[in-house]
């Protein structure tokens, strides 16, 4: 009977997602040349945000995991974006990235990609990218501020994001193939290459 109920309190953790705060990331030793890995560089985002009501980003500001400036989330904007809160402790998150990359090659001159890595080891997430080839930037939200600004209860969270910086649409959970290009045809017009 035990085994029963932990087998059933699994199931339900998988379908309910990855709740915050996990203190296990994937530990491992690198290997020979791996030390110091450097995640994708952050770019200089406008100086001014674009002024947005209550569906715009929080005014945060997040520190890049990789070279590069601060993420001024309230600046995102001059070109839409696609926002991912994910961490390598949560399951769901690392089977979607692949997702979010291929994305991010087909897409990366109309839509900006910007991940966010939330109550996670800074080093497990470089490791990680680096394992994957993922070549978007990605900021760091140690403390779960932009989630919990959100509302959210878990990761993955993925963001639509107007050239405005309004959040036009959202998926909370894993992504599949169908929702990320629903996501990117909210933000491409029908006319741009890759639009539908």
């Amino acid at each position: 009977m035990p085994a029963r109920l932990a087998g059933g309190v699994l199931v339900a953790a998988l379908l309910a997602g990855c709740a915050t705060g996990q203190p296990s990331a994937p530990t491992r030793e690198p290997a020979t040349g791996e030390a110091g890995l450097v995640a994708p560089t952050c770019e200089q985002l406008p100086e001014q945000p674009t002024v947005v009501g209550a569906d715009g980003l929080p005014t945060l500001t997040l520190p890049c995991l990789g070279p590069g400036p601060d993420v001024p989330l309230d600046r995102l904007t001059g070109r839409p974006a696609l926002v991912n809160l994910w961490a390598t402790w949560c399951g769901p998150c690392r089977e979607e990235i692949p997702l979010l990359h291929d994305a991010h090659v087909r897409h990366s001159e109309q839509i900006r990609f910007l991940g966010v890595d939330v109550q996670d080891d800074p080093e497990a997430a470089r490791w990680f990218l680096a394992e994957l080839g993922i070549g978007y930037p990605h900021a760091v939200d140690a403390d779960g501020e932009l989630l919990r600004e959100l509302g959210a209860r878990g990761l993955p969270v993925t963001l639509a994001v107007d050239a405005d910086g309004r959040i036009v649409d959202r998926v909370m959970g894993q992504l599949t193939s169908e929702e990320l290009q629903r996501l990117i045809d909210t933000l491409l017009p029908s006319d741009a290459p890759g639009g539908s």
